[in-house]
């Protein structure tokens, strides 16, 4: 069995001959009334992207499983795609590369009528008034299938770049402002040697409000070394910047409301940590199973439970879990084959989501020989018998 568990999963996109994916974990691919469900779809899946290569952008019917292309993109990795998402319920907002620079569009699904931001946004806040943007070609140094391949980094030699960092993207005006850079924080944070090496602004987001943001500060390491990751939080303004963690592990993350985060960490023993952006507090999860894994965890939108999937085990395996918070118990729901790849960054990682109301969970897999996207019904109290 390539695909076995307590939920029952069936595969979403036709089995057309294409590669069909969506992207992280994190953000939302059903429409609000869970018939549409938005994907990338692409040729090959056995390389890394290059600058000439376009991914195509579109939606799944779910009453019949068909594509409906909308648009293509020439700004994507294997990871997060083009950072695709619903804006609203008429429009999709990606990104792209046009004219010799990385923008984002926000485009109509029904016609030609779109929109262009003049910065790639990292994160959209869920008002959809504000985007944060960071240096996509600094990301795609780091670790390719989180950035974007198509210009050298206009500060590769710097360290700590005084003109790069965060951007602060006001959707309604578009317009972008520096906020944080490079210089500002290895001076605010002078931890040996992490701060002395090049820095880089990887996984960012706000919180529900949009009133602070959470992001990971790392380094580029020294060959066959790890990188450290600190965890930092700051006012959508810039201000106020705080320190949760150290140069430590720490990996993926998400907000439970504005003020507490579940994360993935190593603090200093791996497993779910729980974390007050406010006081600073953290608390571990006393749970074995899910402490077992470094997960895609995220919380269910009651925030009763939360859902996590991990990478391969020893026989290529993935396996998404279940932790109930009203009863304390965990559960594996799916273990799922993962073909090896030769490269990190183009595996296939099944980022499981939610749909708005909680009731399905989405994920990407390559358990059919291509790229496809599942999904299962969710019901948390039945999941857990």
């Amino acid at each position: 069995m390539k695909c076995e568990g307590k939920a029952k999963v069936e595969v979403i996109t036709p089995d057309d001959g294409y590669n069909y994916f969506f992207g992280y974990y994190d953000l939302q691919p059903y429409d609000k009334d869970s018939k549409r469900h938005l994907v990338h779809r692409t040729d090959f899946v056995d390389r890394l992207q290059t600058e000439n290569d376009e991914v195509e952008i579109g939606y799944i019917s779910l009453a019949d499983k068909t594509f409906h292309k909308l648009a293509t993109s020439r700004a994507w990795n294997f990871q997060q795609g083009t950072l695709l998402q619903w804006f609203d319920e008429e429009r999709i907002v990606y990104n792209d590369f046009r004219d010799g620079k990385y923008c984002t569009v926000i485009k109509s699904v029904e016609g030609a009528e779109e929109r262009v931001i003049c910065m790639p946004l990292a994160h959209l806040s869920a008002d959809r008034k504000w985007g944060l943007s960071i240096n996509f070609n600094r990301v795609f140094d780091f670790r390719p299938g989180y950035g974007y391949c198509n210009l050298k980094d206009e500060f590769y030699g710097v360290n700590a770049p005084e003109n790069d960092g965060i951007f602060l993207v006001d959707i309604e005006k578009n317009t972008a402002k520096l906020i944080i850079d490079y210089k500002q924080l290895k001076e605010l944070f002078p931890e040996q040697p992490f701060c002395d090496m090049k820095l880089v602004v990887n996984h960012i987001t706000f919180n529900p409000s949009a009133s602070r943001f959470l992001f990971l500060l790392r380094n580029f390491p020294e060959e066959g070394k790890i990188w450290g990751t600190m965890l930092i939080t700051a006012d959508r303004d810039g201000g106020n910047i705080k320190k949760l963690t150290n140069y430590e592990v720490n990996s993926h993350y998400h907000w439970k409301n504005d003020r507490e985060i579940i994360i993935y960490s190593g603090l200093p023993k791996w497993g779910i940590y729980f974390i007050d952006d406010e006081t600073g507090a953290r608390e571990m999860l006393d749970d074995e199973l899910c402490n077992a894994d470094d997960i895609h965890c995220i919380y269910s939108p009651d925030r009763k439970c939360f859902i996590g999937d991990g990478y391969p085990d020893g026989e290529n395996y993935r396996h998404i879990f279940l932790y109930d918070f009203v009863t304390a118990q965990s559960c594996e729901l799916l273990k799922i084959y993962s073909h090896p790849v030769c490269t990190t960054d183009i595996r296939c990682d099944l980022h499981n989501r939610f749909n708005e109301s909680g009731n399905l969970v989405s994920f990407d897999s390559y358990h059919t020989e291509k790229r496809s996207v599942c999904q299962f019904s969710f019901d948390r109290e039945a999941l857990l018998k």
